[in-house]
């Protein structure tokens, strides 16, 4: 799963693998809203996303991979060899 925490606001966004939209935003308080890839508004209560980060992660597409699989920013976890 493709996620990543926003630096200001805190909010988590992340790929929804369902067909409502492909960027999944979840504030802090744990509400959630649903935008396109240019960070439109489609359902939920959040109302407002940033648009750099919504292309981001719709980026990759439905399949893992590519450059946006690629990307350091997206690993939660760490490895050390």
């Amino acid at each position: 799963m493709r996620k990543i925490r926003h630096a200001l606001s805190g909010a988590v966004y992340e790929w929804a693998d369902d067909d409502r939209g492909p960027v999944l935003v979840t504030d802090r308080e744990g509400r959630q809203g649903r935008f396109d890839r240019d960070g439109y508004h489609l359902e939920g209560v959040v109302y407002s996303a940033d648009p750099e980060l919504c292309r981001w992660i719709a980026s990759g597409g439905k399949d893992p991979g590519g450059a946006a699989a690629r990307s350091r920013r997206f690993y939660t976890e760490e490895s050390f060899s």
